[in-house]
C-alpha cells in the first residue's frame, strides 16, 4: 500500500524510534544530567510523539471517511 498518510506515519514512527534510541545512549553515557537538559530532551521527545499521534489520527479520520458511502 502506497498511501501518503501511511508513509507519513511510518516515517514519524521511525524518527521517534531514533530519538528514543539517541536519548537512551545519551543517558547511558552520563553520570548526571542537569534538570534543564532533561526538560529540553523530554520536550523534544514529546514533540516527536505528537507527530506520530497526528499521523495516526489523520489515518483513522481518512479511514473513517472511506467507510461512509458517498451521498
Amino acid at each position: 500500500m502506497h498511501d501518503p498518510d501511511i508513509n507519513s506515519l511510518m516515517k514519524a514512527a521511525a524518527e521517534r524510534q531514533l530519538a528514543v534510541a539517541a536519548l537512551q545512549r545519551k543517558y547511558e553515557e552520563s553520570e548526571s544530567i542537569p534538570t534543564e537538559q532533561l526538560v529540553r530532551d523530554m520536550r523534544e521527545l514529546l514533540s516527536t510523539e505528537r507527530v506520530v499521534l497526528d499521523a495516526i489520527i489523520t489515518l483513522f479520520v481518512k479511514l473513517g471517511h472511506a467507510d461512509k458511502p458517498a451521498a
